[in-house]
């Protein structure tokens, strides 16, 4: 398992970046509402956004899957992890809320209770940092810039800091 967090800048050309993000942005890209972007059922806060699924429990559930996964080669290439399986891929869509709390971040979360590696890559640029931790302490904070990932061991809890101008949008991958 990793014991690195790496990140990658232009993991895809930019020509792909750029495609990704039209299709991403676009009209007719089938967004899903979520009560809260770092789980269903939070009690702690309530973040909602919109999700859209490319695997669900080891299955594909979206066309688009496929055009994702350079990404997920390229970084899992870089960072040296050979994977076997993806056991879920997702995407989250944020907008600049209205909250009393915004300056306080999205709940931290583990993605998944297995051992795992994420791959989170930024569609657009934004303001909201990703925070991951290390022994309840923050241990990194990465800028989203479209055409970067981060790749690190799920077991790193983390979270986002909640967009306040721009909107946020990420593709997360968890594999073995």
């Amino acid at each position: 398992m990793l014991r690195k967090i790496h990140v990658f800048d232009d993991i895809i050309d930019n020509n792909h970046q750029e495609n990704l993000k039209k299709i991403m942005l676009g009209k007719n890209f089938p967004w899903f509402f979520s009560n809260d972007v770092s789980y269903e059922n939070n009690k702690e806060q309530s973040r909602p956004g919109f999700k859209h699924y490319f695997v669900i429990d080891k299955k594909i559930n979206s066309s688009l899957h496929e055009y994702i996964l350079p990404i997920i080669n390229n970084s899992l290439k870089k960072a040296k992890f050979k994977y076997k399986n993806i056991l879920q891929g997702r995407s989250f869509f944020q907008l600049p809320l209205n909250v009393k709390d915004i300056n306080k971040v999205d709940t931290p979360h583990i993605d998944l209770d297995q051992p795992h590696v994420v791959v989170l890559y930024y569609v657009i640029d934004n303001e909201a940092h990703t925070i991951i931790y290390k022994d309840k302490k923050l241990f990194k904070k990465i800028k989203p810039k479209q055409g970067r990932v981060v790749v690190f061991n799920g077991h790193y809890w983390h979270t986002a800091e909640q967009p306040k101008q721009n909107k946020r949008c990420v593709i997360n991958y968890n594999v073995i």
